[in-house]
């Protein structure tokens, strides 16, 4: 019994210690199990760690990296904008304008508005060319003169105006080379057209002009030709026809289409060559052969007409022709005229032939009237718009007066549907000149002062300015070069009338609100700082930028330096140019930190306030050049960016200032005329066909004694003691008698009598003859 009980208390104890061992083994296994949790956790947060780490990292170099590509693209961006705007600077500084300068002197600025060169109207003229088609340019109508070597910066196309479907340019050059190609380009063909070119004397518009054919007649009439009548369905159709078909080329000769009959309906074609048949002509006009009839026919010979006038004109004026000339083809040119010329030998001659031949029948010609045209020995011709001339009918019908016989004459003539033409002739030079004078200042008008400008008055059709002429009966005219309005009327009322009126309009618009619709791309500019600018500038009461949906308006209000402003800020918004910023840099005139700057081509930044208010102020210290350190910069400021920060008016006021000035200073160069009949290289009264020195002798009757003496001793003439003549011994004795009956001796010019002379002559000069001198 007690071994059993040991051997179970030995069998507790062994279980207990079984128990033991294996809790504490299960202890040890959990505690090895939680290290090992706590270890793996460690592991994973030290793994977490160093992912975390490497991301953060990883974030750090990509940041870096974008950092510094965008200061990359940020320098290489500013690299480019630097190279642009140095570029672009160049462009401007090197950028040249023309001007003509009071009507006759064509001016070239330079930046800084410095004077780069002058044609003066002595040395310019004014070439008008006729012909050219109704949509010629002007790049072309240059080419015509700078292909023939005129430089540009002596050549300037004025104006461009419409003339019965063609058009007519006005181009100022100078003289010499001007005149030069101009007759050498006469008759050129251009695009199917022939080109006149008339050239005045000088550049105001007017200049009187001298025929080089004073003694030639020329007589003119139709070459064979055949005039049709087509009747159209309509009325319409017919105006259609005749806008289509005039001056159409039609069997190598241009086609003359106008309207006929009273319905409207009906189209006269002339000029249409006598080769071309009915129903030929049916298919050009395109209209049934049964609704075309002939209506009538020039036919004869054109070369027997050609003989037989040539005939007749020697045969009646055999001692006054010179010479005759016939136009070539014989048949007639494009336009279905054939011309014979007749030059006289004198113009009173000529003058017998023309007024023979004018409206003349001739049968060898097809019983037409001839033309025959003398051309004035002077003339002068103007053109204006016919609404011009209603408003100052008065002041022309003055001019022109009773169809009397004068040394000068002014006739008008229509020129066109909307021109009329002011011809001033005459045979007397100084009284044409004078009567031209009178012509030009009525022609001129009165220009109002440039502050009753306003950029809106030069657009193609201003309703304003349309308006002056049915309120008020005087023609307005906006001059968008000179940024003038000019008033035309013979009633100073109604031209204090017209002037009310556009000063109640300039202040109506200088009180309206302006309207710009900006692009995408500006938007931001102007959310950035560009609104910012405006308000300071212009006053936050007079700037709202309106955004909805797609748009952005901005609504400015005041004239036309608010425009001007705002027209700055949208052109720097579309070159992408972010609202600058100074860093610290100083305007060159208030010396303080620059406030919206503008940045010239020599990199010196200015305040915008500063920089027009300098620009617009400096016109008695031109040329415009640059303060910056300490006004020591002195580059002359580029003309595109004058020219944006002042209005039309003011820019073109100090173009102006600025040959003022230019003429001041240079006085030995440049003068003013004192007459209109001037010499400029004397600066005395014109003296045509007479040298300088010829006219300055005529004038100093001191200097003109003085060379008669020189003359007369070199050339052994004396002067009569008695009466002052002139005497010359050509051979015969020492006793001369003067017609005022003095006998003189002609060794010592002393006066005798009759009945002495010779006596002195034998006891004097050991005779009565000259005696030789002893040979030696």
């Amino acid at each position: 019994m007690p071994g059993k009980m040991v051997r179970e208390e030995r069998l507790r104890r062994e279980r207990a210690e079984a128990d033991h061992r294996q809790r504490e083994e299960q202890r040890q296994a959990e505690l090895a199990q939680r290290e090992a949790a706590v270890q793996a956790e460690v592991a994973r947060q030290q793994t977490s760690r160093q992912a975390l780490l490497a991301q953060q990292q990883a974030e750090r170099a990509r940041r870096e990296a974008a950092e510094l590509a965008q200061k990359e693209a940020e320098r290489c961006a500013e690299i480019v904008r630097r190279a642009e705007h140095a570029q672009r600077s160049r462009q401007e500084a090197a950028h040249t304008i023309q001007r003509l300068v009071l009507g006759t002197t064509l001016v070239t600025y330079g930046a800084g508005i410095t004077i780069r060169n002058i044609v003066t109207g002595f040395e310019s003229c004014r070439i008008r060319i006729k012909g050219l088609p109704a949509d010629a340019h002007e790049k072309e109508i240059l080419e015509l003169f700078t292909q023939q070597g005129i430089d540009a910066d002596r050549l300037l196309l004025v104006s461009q105006e419409p003339d019965e479907g063609r058009l007519e340019a006005t181009v100022v050059s100078t003289m010499e080379e001007g005149s030069a190609v101009a007759i050498g380009l006469q008759g050129i063909e251009f695009r199917e057209e022939h080109l006149d070119f008339e050239i005045c004397d000088n550049a105001t518009g007017m200049g009187i002009s001298m025929s080089e054919e004073s003694d030639t007649v020329t007589l003119s009439w139709r070459a064979p030709s055949n005039t049709f009548v087509a009747i159209f369905a309509s009325q319409a159709i017919a105006v259609a026809k005749v806008r289509s078909l005039s001056r159409y080329i039609c069997g190598g000769r241009r086609v003359n289409a106008e309207l006929h009959g009273l319905d409207g309906r009906a189209v006269k074609f002339s000029g249409i060559p006598l080769f071309i048949s009915r129903h030929t002509f049916a298919e050009f006009v395109g209209c049934e052969v049964s609704r075309l009839r002939l209506l009538a026919t020039i036919a004869y010979v054109p070369t027997n007409g050609l003989q037989q006038v040539e005939e007749e004109i020697r045969l009646v004026f055999r001692a006054d022709i010179h010479s005759v000339a016939a136009s070539s083809p014989a048949d007639g040119d494009i336009h279905a005229d054939i011309t014979f010329k007749a030059r006289c030998r004198s113009r009173e001659a000529a003058k017998r032939v023309q007024e023979y031949f004018d409206r003349k029948k001739l049968a060898y010609f097809g019983d037409q009237f001839i033309h025959a045209h003398l051309p004035h020995l002077h003339e002068a011709t103007l053109s204006i718009s016919s609404q011009q001339y209603r408003a100052q009918r008065r002041l022309w019908d003055a001019l022109a007066g009773p169809e009397t016989p004068k040394a000068a004459t002014v006739r008008i003539f229509p020129s066109s549907h909307d021109q009329m033409q002011i011809r001033v002739w005459g045979d007397d030079k100084h009284a044409v000149g004078s009567l031209k004078v009178r012509v030009e200042s009525v022609a001129g008008g009165e220009a109002l002062p440039r502050d009753l400008w306003h950029r809106s008055f030069a657009a193609a059709v201003s309703p304003f300015i349309n308006s002056i002429f049915d309120a008020t009966g005087v023609y307005a005219r906006a001059d968008w070069k000179l940024c003038v309005v000019k008033l035309y009327s013979g009633d100073p009322a109604a031209i204090e009338h017209a002037r009310q009126m556009v000063r109640e309009e300039l202040e109506r618009l200088n009180a309206s609100e302006w309207t710009f619709y900006l692009e995408r791309q500006s938007i931001q500019f102007f959310v950035q700082g560009g609104m910012k600018t405006l308000r300071q500038i212009l006053g936050a009461g007079n700037v709202s930028l309106d955004i909805s949906g797609r748009t952005a308006k901005l609504h400015v209000r005041g004239g036309e330096d608010a425009h001007q402003v705002v027209d700055w800020l949208i052109a720097e918004s579309l070159e992408n140019v972010q609202p600058r910023t100074t860093d610290g840099t100083h305007c060159p005139i208030c010396h303080d930190e620059v406030v919206h700057p503008v940045l010239l081509g020599c990199n010196h930044s200015y305040c915008l306030d500063c920089f027009r208010h300098y620009i617009s102020t400096a016109a008695d210290a031109l040329p415009l050049n640059c303060l910056g350190n300490e006004a020591t910069c002195n580059v002359p400021i580029a003309l595109p960016v004058i020219e944006r920060f002042l209005s039309p008016a003011h820019f073109q006021e100090l173009l102006e200032t600025a040959y003022r000035r230019y003429i001041e200073q240079h006085p030995v160069e440049f003068k003013y005329c004192k007459t209109a009949d001037f010499c400029p290289a004397c600066d005395e009264e014109g003296h045509e066909g007479m040298s300088c020195d010829d006219r300055r002798l005529q004038n100093d009757p001191g200097e003109q004694e003085r060379r008669n003496v020189v003359w007369a001793v070199q050339n052994g003439i004396k002067r009569c003691p008695a009466c002052s003549v002139w005497l010359e011994k050509t051979e015969g004795c020492n006793h001369m008698t003067c017609k005022c009956g003095a006998h003189i001796c002609w060794i010592c010019v002393r006066q005798f009598q009759e009945a002495t002379i010779y006596e002195h002559l034998q006891a004097a000069h050991g005779g009565v003859f000259d005696v030789p001198a002893e040979p030696a």
